[in-house]
C-alpha cells in the first residue's frame, strides 16, 4: 500500500468513527418511534371502534376482548403500519403532499394492514362470520374516511411533537 492510499484509508476510518452512531442511540430512537406510532393508533381508534362493535351486536365482553386484542396487535402493527406508511409515501411520492393521491396512498396502506388483522382479532373473540363481515365493512368505511386525516393530522403531528419518523 503506498503512502497516499494508506493515508486515504486511515482518513476513511477516522471519518467513519466520527459519524458512527452508537447502537444504543439507534435503539432509543426506534423504541421512541415505536411508542409514538403505537400510542397514536391505539388512542385514536379505541372508542370509535368500540362503539361500532357495539352497534354490530358484539357483547361487552367481546368488545373488551377485541379492544384489548387490538391494543396488543397494535403493539406490533402500529409501528409496522408507520414504517409501511413511510415507505408507500416515499415510493408513491406523496410525502408532505396533499390531494387525492396522498389520500389513496394513506388509506390503502392502512386498509392493507388493519382489515386482515381486525378480521383475525374478531374471529379470536368468538364473533361469527356475519359479525366479522359487518364490523370489518364498517372498519373499512371508517378507515376510508379517517386514514388520511389520522396519518396527516394525528400521526404526523404526534411524530413531529416527539421528533420521530
Amino acid at each position: 500500500m503506498n503512502n497516499y492510499s494508506h493515508n486515504n484509508f486511515l482518513n476513511n476510518i477516522v471519518e467513519s468513527i466520527k459519524t458512527y452512531t452508537p447502537s444504543t442511540d439507534i435503539i432509543k430512537r426506534e423504541v421512541k418511534a415505536y411508542l409514538v406510532d403505537t400510542s397514536a393508533k391505539v388512542g385514536t381508534y379505541v372508542i370509535p371502534m368500540g362503539v361500532i362493535e357495539a352497534s354490530r351486536g358484539l357483547s361487552l365482553e367481546q368488545i373488551i376482548q377485541s379492544r384489548t386484542s387490538v391494543a396488543l396487535a397494535d403493539a406490533v402493527l402500529g409501528r409496522a403500519y408507520g414504517k409501511l406508511l413511510n415507505y408507500t409515501r416515499k415510493k408513491c411520492n406523496t410525502e408532505e403532499k396533499k390531494g387525492l393521491k396522498s389520500y389513496l396512498v394513506d388509506t390503502a396502506t392502512m386498509l392493507a394492514v388493519y382489515d386482515p388483522a381486525y378480521m383475525l382479532i374478531l374471529k379470536s373473540t368468538g364473533a361469527d362470520w356475519n359479525q366479522i363481515e359487518s364490523a370489518t365493512l364498517f372498519l373499512t368505511g371508517i378507515l376510508a374516511l379517517t386514514a388520511r386525516p389520522f396519518s396527516k393530522y394525528i400521526l404526523d403531528n404526534w411524530r413531529k411533537y416527539w421528533n420521530t419518523k
